[in-house]
């Protein structure tokens, strides 16, 4: 894999796909760069000087660096030395920002390190100087905040002891939407089946060439590894009959996969539970066409196929989405800020798309993102469509807890919900307990 990367010269450079967006931080205008093969950690931060500007507009891998200088020259009336785009494009190439040959050998070098790897790194956790007890604390002391907030679970929830089969659960980062989380797996702790494996399906933020992608390899988390259920995803692969593995270097730097493993594993402890990890496309190019994701064969086979394993192994595996909704804002591509109007229109919104969860109407959840051609971003409308079609006519949904998290400078909102799935016909509440004297 990655043989064949087109580059380009530095003398011709071509920026590679990155989200670029405009931000304001600390009152100054600034350029956000994210990098959806994760080679940039987190996101740069660039000052939006002019020549940085054409720089932008004009690396598409043809033009020269002489041409960029002097299209400059002839816009501010000034004499720009063709050295100062060099400058850039060296500065650029060293960040990995660019389509070059040191892109590629890094590329190359991340997807070897990730397929001789015996587990899949945790990455989105990292130990100063290799402290994973010190780490381990510092989560133990986020996952206490998840469970002592006002937005965090009741002691008692509305749901029947034994019944929860399945969650939607967030992917933002734990610091914005920990009690979310919190909300989920209490709920497959306290009120689930007692399954032994969680198939979790992640959502990808990232092209790919097929709709779903697994791996084999166990998941480590700082509270040690999570196997993966081998033998189980065998199975599933055979129900499936098409590619699991083509695109499995995905699982290396996405992160939604990776917050259910770290979550699974301490709420679970030592005990001897697995996971079937599976990263899920978006299906954006079926909400644009309009077309049911039932009608795409790779989507029905691998539902049809999900289905069977469920129906097969009954209340010993468990369904985990790992789902964020609305993403709006100036860094997400909208002119209008998240001021508390718009941030009341995206929650109506919001619950008006979870009110067709709790209905188990996944093409009806579909439909209400194709009319508006998804405008508010929502990034996890694979996963949540899988989870529905395979729960539908198996289960029964009930939201549990909806929250959005909005930055200072109200250009990032971000929403997100805890839903749960449980067998029909089953009634809220504990078990009653029998105290024999």
């Amino acid at each position: 894999m990655f043989d064949n990367i087109t580059t380009f010269p530095l003398e011709t450079p071509a920026l590679r796909p990155l989200e670029i967006v405009p931000v304001q931080s600390e009152g100054r205008q600034l350029i956000m760069v994210r990098d959806p093969m994760g080679l940039i950690e987190g996101a740069a931060l660039l000052m939006p000087d002019p020549i940085l500007m054409v720089f932008l507009q004009m690396a598409d891998g043809k033009t020269q660096l002489g041409d960029m200088a002097q299209k400059l020259t002839e816009a501010t009336g000034q004499i720009i030395p063709v050295g100062m785009f060099e400058r850039l494009v060296k500065e650029l190439d060293n960040a990995l920002m660019l389509q070059s040959d040191r892109f590629a050998e890094a590329l190359r070098e991340r997807y070897r390190e990730f397929m001789e790897s015996p587990t899949r790194p945790y990455r989105v956790f990292q130990a100063e100087g290799n402290d994973r007890l010190k780490m381990m604390k510092e989560l133990g002391d986020e996952f206490r905040r998840h469970e002592m907030s006002p937005y965090s679970p009741p002691k008692e929830m509305e749901l029947p002891e034994g019944g929860v089969t399945a969650v939607l659960s967030p992917h933002i980062d734990y610091n914005r939407g920990g009690e979310t989380y919190a909300w989920s797996y209490k709920a497959l702790k306290e009120y689930g089946t007692g399954a032994k494996t969680y198939i979790v399906l992640g959502t990808t933020h990232r092209p790919s060439s097929h709709r779903f992608v697994a791996t084999k390899k166990d998941y480590d988390t700082p509270f040690g590894v999570i196997k993966t259920d081998t033998a189980l995803l065998d199975e599933l692969e055979k129900e499936f009959g098409g590619d699991l593995y083509g695109d499995e270097y995905l699982h290396a730097d996405e992160h939604t996969v990776e917050l259910q493993a770290v979550y699974l594993k301490k709420t679970f402890g030592d005990s001897d539970i697995r996971m079937i990890p599976i990263l899920v496309d978006s299906f954006s190019d079926l909400i644009m066409a309009g077309v049911s994701p039932t009608e795409d064969p790779e989507v029905g086979a691998f539902i049809k196929a999900l289905r069977t394993i469920l129906e097969r192994h009954g209340d010993d595996v468990a369904l985990i989405g790992g789902v964020d909704f609305s993403h709006c804002g100036p860094e997400f591509g909208h002119e209008q800020p998240n001021e508390d109007d718009r941030v009341k229109e995206i929650e109506n919104e919001d619950r008006a798309v979870l009110k067709h969860v709790e209905a188990l109407d996944p093409e009806a959840y579909f439909a209400a993102y194709h009319e508006d051609q998804n405008a508010r971003n929502h990034c996890s409308m694979g996963a949540v469509y899988t989870v529905m079609e395979t729960m539908k006519g198996r289960a029964e949904a009930k939201l549990l807890n909806y929250q959005q998290a909005n930055s200072a400078e109200k250009s990032n909102l971000v929403s997100f919900a805890s839903v749960a799935f449980t067998k029909p016909g089953m009634e809220p509440g504990k078990k009653a307990k029998i105290i024999l004297l």
